[in-house]
C-alpha cells in the first residue's frame, strides 16, 4: 500500500510541475494617455472642501480599459490632467468604443482660481492640446 501512496505522490509532483502553458494567456500591458471627451466641473469652490472632478473619456476598442487613473502635474496654479488607460495588447480588439469616467478629487486649498488643462489628445504635429478651464475659489 505504501507504494501506491508514493506513486500517487511521485504523479501528482510530476503533473503539478508540467510546463504546458498553452492555455497561458500572457498580458502586454501598456498606459496610453487618452483624449477627454467631456469635463464636469463646479462652477466654483469653496475654500478647504474637496470636490470630484468627473471627465468623460472614450475607449476605442475592446483592448482598453479604465482603472480610474490619471497623470496630474501642478504648475503654479494650472493643474494640467492626462487620463490614462490601461491597453492590452496581448489579446485580439474587437471595434468597440465606449465611454468611460474618470473620477479625480480635488482639494481647493489656494484662495486663487484654478486652471485646469484636461488632455484632448494631438494635433497633426504630436503636440498636446488641451481644453481649459478656470474656476474660481470662494
Amino acid at each position: 500500500m505504501k507504494h501506491y501512496l508514493l506513486l500517487f505522490l511521485a504523479v501528482i509532483t510530476f503533473v503539478s510541475c508540467n510546463d504546458d502553458d498553452d492555455d497561458y494567456n500572457e498580458h502586454e500591458y501598456e498606459l496610453e494617455w487618452v483624449p477627454a471627451i467631456s469635463t464636469d466641473l463646479p462652477l466654483e469652490f469653496e475654500y478647504g472642501r474637496t470636490y470630484r472632478i468627473n471627465i468623460t473619456i472614450e475607449l476605442p476598442n475592446s483592448c482598453y480599459f479604465n482603472y480610474n487613473q490619471f497623470d496630474y502635474f501642478y504648475e503654479g496654479t494650472t493643474r494640467i490632467i492626462y487620463p490614462i488607460a490601461h491597453v492590452d495588447g496581448g489579446i485580439p480588439c474587437t471595434p468597440n468604443i465606449r465611454e468611460s469616467i474618470i473620477s479625480i478629487p480635488v482639494q481647493a486649498l489656494q484662495t486663487e482660481p484654478y486652471i485646469f488643462k484636461i488632455y484632448i489628445g494631438q494635433d497633426p504635429d504630436d503636440q498636446d492640446m488641451f481644453e481649459e478651464y478656470i474656476v474660481p475659489v470662494i
